[in-house]
Parts: structure tokens; C-alpha cells; sequence
């Protein structure tokens, strides 16, 4: 699993952590509720793929609050490159894409479209999300890469 993710353009070097889900029953309704993170670190997604193994990983980390390990991550732009550590190996991606996605005040269709961005791809990438606005929190900011075939 991912342990620590770097972007120096940004001076972005968290530890990363195992993270998931938990169903709840409410009122009756069963809801899907994040793991709460340590202060400080990233989330790996533990659904999601592994460095090297030719899925999607998906990194998450907060960006206002508990550390704010994700702040500065709207600064990211593509052809930047970012390390993600596994098992003592270093695995190097390049930003192909950066998006603000709305989430609050959305049809579910949209919400469900921007979570797409969180499952299975046929091909190795790296997905990094958050929240944005710093104030209102209103939107996804996704950031998705490549592996840099260049650094082989």
C-alpha cells in the first residue's frame, strides 16, 4: 500500500495511511460514512489499486483542516511530477489533468459522476482528491497522473 506521496513543486511530503468506509444504520437508513484520517496524513483508498498494478489509486487528504495535507494541492499543474512510496519503492507519476468539479447543490447524477472518478481504470493512474473552495468547500478538486514513463 501507498506510504508517503510527494509533489516537490508544491513542497507536498505527507505519509499516507490505509482508509475506507463504514456503513451506518440511521433513522432506519443504512449511509456510507469516510474513516476519519490522522492529523497530518493522506488517505489511500484501500478499494483502489496499488502502485504498479495497473488500476486507479486514490490518494484523498483534507485541505482545511486536520493538517490541511492537501492545501496546497489546487497549486498542482499538469506535467508535474508526484512520487508515491510503496514498500520502499518509489513510483513516479506526471499530472495529466486537474479538475474543480461542483459537488453541494448538485442533482445525485452529477454527485455519482464526480465519484466515478474514484473507481477502477483499465490503465495505472494516480487520483489525488479533496474539497475545494478553502472557505465553502462546495466543490471536488481531482488530480489525476499518468505513470512517467520517462523516469524508467
Amino acid at each position: 500500500a501507498p506510504e508517503r506521496l510527494v509533489i516537490a513543486d508544491i513542497g507536498l511530503d505527507t505519509v499516507v495511511v490505509p482508509m475506507g468506509w463504514t456503513v451506518v444504520g440511521t433513522d432506519g437508513a443504512q449511509e456510507s460514512r469516510w474513516e476519519d484520517l490522522p492529523v497530518g496524513a493522506a488517505g489511500w483508498h484501500r478499494h483502489s489499486g496499488r502502485p504498479g498494478m495497473g488500476t486507479n489509486i486514490v490518494i484523498s487528504g483534507h485541505h482545511n483542516i486536520a493538517g490541511e495535507v492537501f492545501r496546497d494541492l489546487v497549486l498542482v499543474e499538469p506535467g508535474q511530477r508526484v512520487s508515491v512510496w510503496a514498500e520502499g519503492r518509489e513510483h513516479r507519476y506526471v499530472v495529466a489533468e486537474k479538475l474543480i468539479l461542483p459537488e453541494r447543490g448538485v442533482p445525485e447524477e452529477q454527485r455519482r459522476q464526480n465519484a466515478s472518478w474514484m473507481q477502477p481504470t483499465p490503465t495505472e493512474r494516480l487520483t489525488l482528491i479533496t474539497c475545494w473552495p478553502q472557505s465553502s468547500n462546495t466543490h471536488r478538486l481531482i488530480v489525476w497522473a499518468r505513470p512517467d514513463t520517462e523516469a524508467s
